[in-house]
């Protein structure tokens, strides 16, 4: 069976690659993720580099918002 090429394989990002891409913290790169089409392996998230690309083409951005302050 042959290896596919070096730049055909899928890349996978978790949220510290989020954090450090778009320099933000952990809790905005959380919600990130949460926004975004990804797939859940043991207790880490994750998204391939070309679904974020394609979510980023598609909608321009990534939605967010913080959840309302309980008091």
């Amino acid at each position: 069976m042959e290896k596919p090429e070096p730049d055909t394989q899928l890349q996978f990002l978790d949220v510290a690659a989020l954090q450090s891409m778009f320099k933000v913290g952990r809790s905005k790169a959380r919600l990130m993720m949460d926004a975004l089409p990804s797939i859940r392996v043991g207790n880490k998230d994750y998204i391939s580099q070309k679904a974020l690309n394609d979510y980023l083409t598609a909608n321009g951005g990534i939605p967010i918002s913080w959840p309302k302050r309980r008091r």
